[in-house]
């Protein structure tokens, strides 16, 4: 059997995910998960790259086992990076993108270039973890490693290094760094400029699918190929959606709700910059246009801090745990409190507290009022993005780990009064597997890619109830 080899890297965990064409299906396979702690290193909160590397040389090893290994990709969350001195060595460990090395740099930057022009630049969203952010702070915090570099490479482009020797930057993860240029695909020369970041240290940019080589021979894995994915995880999420036009929302919903659509061009003024919607590029240059969203980060920090009491809940439990009749409040879970991890019980409770609201005080209440306020923000959302695009859509792929609740598929599908459909769980394996597999010559391209997804991964629709309350909107979603 002849398979490639997915590598996720989500905020909390990583997976290794098996792929193969089998009798005209795509069959997957989840052979290795691991967690994806951040470690403190030098003051900073990082990635533990050793150990995460190390998991990828032991999942090839697994896979090999199971199959002929054509080939490996990589995908992770966008904007963090590793910086490379002039011998290609790695100078420190990546900071993690929730360090608070960049807290308060967007205001600071603000008072020196324009916020305005730097959206119109770029087209991302304006977030204080961007890679553009990151680098500035790196400048003023750790000269001596800035000032050493001589190329910087995002996550999954660092362990193709890792595996190959080879310095690129694939374009969806290249996309996330507030530092390109949407309609040429290239580095933007001005933003750089404005900023003092030398364009020698951005290293060449290759679309999806290239063939960076065989792993290097010191690692003995054979003749297995690394393959440039779509690197940023929700492209490879996207990815995987059997569209063949653009009439559907998506909703990638993990550690973060990534809420969108497809474009052929981005959209970006004043409204959009307002609403802190972003342009990123996904499959073959075309333009995902959403919002970054906190998601399930605040699920998996209560069942963190119930755990911390010896009080475990499986998510099979909190699916029961939900369908009680409880008090639940509604909170902005893209509050700058919630981005924090730790004291998530504390912080709901103050929420309902200052705005007037019941208190929620058991595990019941605590998450169902947590998926409520997701689903919310969904609905919010949905109606900005509607308004900005002039466009109705009828119904959303909620797609990614979130997709698994029946529960939070059907509170979307009454909050937005949409039809809702899931069965993509695996999303972002499954787009990684799929941009191998044309790659290596296993479907003719993408447009086979997604038929074959659809006879693969059967989907349920979740319609809105009728009865169910309406949330309200402001007249103008865009005011």
């Amino acid at each position: 059997m002849k398979a490639v080899l997915a590598m996720d890297f989500g905020a909390t965990s990583g997976r290794a995910v098996l792929a193969s064409v089998q009798d005209d299906r795509l069959v997957i396979e989840e052979i290795n998960r691991f967690q994806n702690s951040p470690i403190r290193y030098k003051g900073h909160l990082c990635w533990d790259l050793p150990f995460l590397f190390e998991r990828i040389l032991e999942s090839i090893d697994m896979a090999q086992e199971k199959a002929e290994l054509l080939s490996v990709g990589i995908d992770t969350w966008g904007v963090d990076y590793g910086l490379l001195d002039g011998k290609g060595e790695l100078i420190t460990s990546p900071v993690h993108y929730r360090d608070c090395r960049t807290k308060g740099i967007v205001d600071k930057v603000s008072e020196y270039f324009s916020l305005t022009d730097l959206y119109a630049e770029t087209g991302n969203q304006l977030m204080e973890m961007n890679t553009l952010f990151q680098l500035v702070s790196s400048k003023s915090r750790t000269p001596s490693d800035y000032f050493q570099t001589s190329t910087f490479l995002l996550m999954p482009d660092l362990f193709n290094y890792l595996l190959t020797g080879q310095k690129v930057a694939e374009l969806s993860i290249a996309s996330t760094t507030q530092m390109l240029s949407l309609q040429y695909k290239n580095w933007n020369e001005k933003v750089l400029k404005a900023f003092d970041i030398p364009l020698a240290i951005c290293p060449p940019l290759v679309k999806e699918g290239v063939c960076l080589g065989v792993i290097k021979k010191d690692f003995q894995k054979g003749s297995v190929q690394v393959v440039t994915v779509l690197s940023h995880d929700t492209a490879s999420a996207i990815a995987s959606i059997p569209l063949e036009d653009q009439s559907a929302l998506f909703i990638s919903s993990g550690t973060w709700s990534l809420i969108g659509i497809l474009l052929d061009k981005p959209i970006i003024n004043e409204a959009s910059q307002n609403h802190q919607f972003t342009n990123e590029l996904g499959e073959d240059g075309q333009i995902t246009f959403l919002k970054n969203c906190t998601g399930l980060w605040i699920v998996e920090e209560l069942r963190r801090e119930y755990a911390s009491f010896n009080q475990p809940y499986s998510y099979d439990e909190i699916a029961s745990l939900v369908q009680e009749d409880t008090d639940i409040v509604f909170f902005d879970t893209d509050s700058p409190e919630f981005a924090e991890p730790g004291e998530m019980i504390a912080k709901i409770q103050a929420y309902a507290e200052r705005t007037g609201q019941e208190l929620p005080v058991t595990p019941a209440s605590l998450f169902k009022s947590a998926y409520h306020s997701l689903a919310k923000k969904y609905h919010d959302v949905v109606v900005k993005l509607e308004a900005l695009t002039e466009k109705t859509y009828s119904f959303i792929y909620l797609i990614g780990g979130g997709s698994k609740s029946s529960y939070l598929a059907q509170l979307t599908a009454d909050m937005t009064g949409k039809e809702v459909l899931t069965g993509l769980s695996e999303a972002t394996a499954i787009g990684n597997s799929l941009v191998q597999l044309v790659a290596m010559g296993q479907i003719k391209d993408m447009t086979e890619a997604r038929q074959l997804v659809a006879k693969s991964f059967p989907l349920t629709r979740y319609q809105p109830k009728s009865n169910e309350k309406k949330v309200s909107v402001e007249h103008d979603p865009l005011s």
